[in-house]
């Protein structure tokens, strides 16, 4: 039988795979990530009882595991891009992909935090308690994120 603590992080598995793929830019290893960190957590489910904040936590944790993930690529390296058929093509100059594409330029801080607030929905306290900073710091964050990923899209229209 799964406890509600069980339930809750398979609830949340879909916004920390969103979460890790942004970070990571490969839909692989954000899988591979997310799993391995709800596997972790679920072994330590007693613990995590006395989590304020398991969304955070959970978050935080898959963060780190991603980072960690980073850390083990080559200097320089940037997954490779797959070749796309003619229909892909079409796609590819989307909005949807052209602002994906834009925001994998973006530095690492910048598209976690710009990730957080404008597709999971993270309160700026929130996500400042994430990343171990202050709110400050954040909205800072975010406005040149959001700037530069203005001239980012600019750049590839």
């Amino acid at each position: 039988m799964k406890s509600s603590m069980d339930t809750a992080l398979i609830a949340l598995r879909d916004r920390m795979y969103r979460y890790a793929r942004s970070i990571l830019g490969s839909a692989p290893e954000a899988e591979d990530a997310t799993h391995d960190t709800i596997e972790r957590l679920l072994r330590r489910r007693r613990e995590l009882r006395l989590c304020r904040n398991l969304d955070s936590f959970a978050l935080t944790a898959l963060r780190n595991r991603c980072i960690d993930r980073l850390r083990l690529r080559h200097e320089g390296e940037r997954p490779q891009e797959t070749l796309r058929s003619e229909s892909d093509e079409v796609e590819r100059w989307s909005n949807r992909e052209l602002v994906r594409t834009a925001m994998a330029r973006l530095p690492l801080r910048q598209r976690e935090v710009l990730h957080m607030k404008e597709i999971e929905g993270y309160a700026t306290h929130e996500i400042a308690e994430m990343i171990g900073t202050e709110e400050n710091q954040v909205r800072t964050i975010l406005s040149r994120a959001r700037r530069q990923l203005r001239a980012e899209v600019e750049k590839l229209m």
